[in-house]
């Protein structure tokens, strides 16, 4: 096993078991978007529920969401390569556009919630309880930085989110998987990689929030790690308090 897969599989192995993410037996859907990070969630998950041997024994499948958005530069052989790695692959059409109501424009929250809805759908008939999405350490610190400098709180991706609403728990086994090593093991493994075209994607604030990330870190690779586990370690005594909202 190469460097780069031993790597990430301590990290999500890390991640599961840090932030508690499987409970014995459980049954986990991988949202499989095919592109660069669900492929990695997709073939480790594979590899730890076929294992035999792994601390929480769990099993999986994956559930792929093909919106009107969806375009695959190199195909969909995607779908294929996962089912070889022993997981059972569905695929359900979604048409966003149509949902939108009146009077709405279309925007990247609002496609990702719908795709979202669509899988927690799908877990209900399946019977899992967890499903694990392919969002890595970058992914959380960005929107961190996105939420600060937009809607002015202290909020980013959790590792492990329980819906209000519904019976299952969202996990994030790559929270700490840098983005760099996703693109490492996808080029040795000779994975090829598919992201989204919609023209809403350009225009997110993600983007900015992703150059500002980039600048925080050049040179220093142990600055986003430092940065993921500020977030779970807030110091009270040295954040503001408003006591009035009066001028």
């Amino acid at each position: 096993m190469a460097d780069i897969e031993k790597r990430i599989a301590r990290k999500i192995d890390k991640a599961i078991l840090q932030f508690g993410m499987l409970k014995e037996n459980d049954h986990v859907l991988i949202g499989l978007s095919g592109g660069k990070d669900s492929l990695v969630l997709a073939y480790h998950l594979a590899r730890k529920a076929a294992s035999g041997r792994y601390p929480v024994p769990f099993t999986a499948e994956a559930v792929h969401v093909r919106t009107d958005f969806t375009t695959y530069p190199v195909g969909d052989d995607f779908l294929e390569i996962v089912r070889g790695w022993g997981l059972k692959v569905t695929v359900i059409d979604v048409s966003v556009k149509k949902r939108l109501k009146k009077g709405y424009k279309l925007n990247c929250w609002w496609c990702s919630t719908q795709r979202r809805l669509e899988l927690v759908k799908y877990a209900e008939k399946s019977g899992a309880a967890k499903i694990a999405l392919g969002h890595h350490l970058d992914d959380i610190l960005e929107t961190f930085l996105m939420n600060m400098s937009t809607k002015g709180e202290m909020s980013a991706m959790l590792p492990v989110m329980s819906y209000d609403k519904y019976p299952q728990t969202i996990i994030r086994p790559l929270a700490w998987i840098h983005e760099e090593e996703i693109e490492v093991f996808v080029k040795n493994q000779g994975l090829e990689s598919f992201t989204c075209t919609c023209p809403w994607d350009t225009r997110s604030p993600r983007r900015t929030a992703r150059k500002a990330l980039e600048a925080l870190s050049a040179g220093r690779p142990g600055v986003k790690d430092s940065m993921f586990r500020a977030l779970a370690n807030p110091i009270d005594r040295y954040l503001p308090v408003i006591v009035s909202e009066r001028l």
